[in-house]
């Protein structure tokens, strides 16, 4: 085996691991407001959106959360159980429009203290132009 490939597969274990460490400190973060990693990253999205003025269609979101139409369905139908999110309807449910909630607001306004705390705390010891070189070197990733 080359050097090269010894790098790069040592460099992907750690990434991998970096990831699942990460994931795991947002699950936990995110459960103790009763919501999954998906849900809240529906919020984040949906907030986003919001404050763009952008309106977005199920499908749409489904899109940017790299998820699948039915599992998107489900994380929107728990939210709009908790009135965090509301559809505006259309016959098909692909092509309902999504906002977040006022309380939809309301609960990413409480947890954004404690995310940016996890950041903070996680991202210590990377400078800025570190992690502008780390979001570069991620966007140079291919899958094809």
């Amino acid at each position: 085996m080359s050097e090269t490939y010894l790098k790069q597969s040592r460099a992907v274990a750690r990434l991998i691991l970096t990831s699942q460490q990460l994931y795991k400190a947002v699950t936990a973060l995110v459960r103790r407001s009763d919501l999954t990693e998906s849900q809240y990253n529906a919020l984040r999205v949906l907030r986003g959106a919001d404050k763009r003025g952008e309106e977005l269609t199920q499908a749409e979101l489904a899109e940017r959360l790299i998820a699948s139409r039915a599992n998107t369905t489900w994380i929107l139908d728990k939210l709009e159980e908790r009135k965090l999110i509301r559809r505006k309807g259309h016959e098909d449910r692909r092509k309902n429009l999504v906002e977040i909630t006022p309380a939809g607001q309301r609960l990413l306004t409480r947890i954004d203290p404690e995310f940016e705390t996890l950041l903070a705390g996680v991202l210590k010891d990377v400078s800025q132009p570190e992690l502008d070189t780390l979001l570069g070197i991620i966007g140079k990733f291919h899958f094809d």
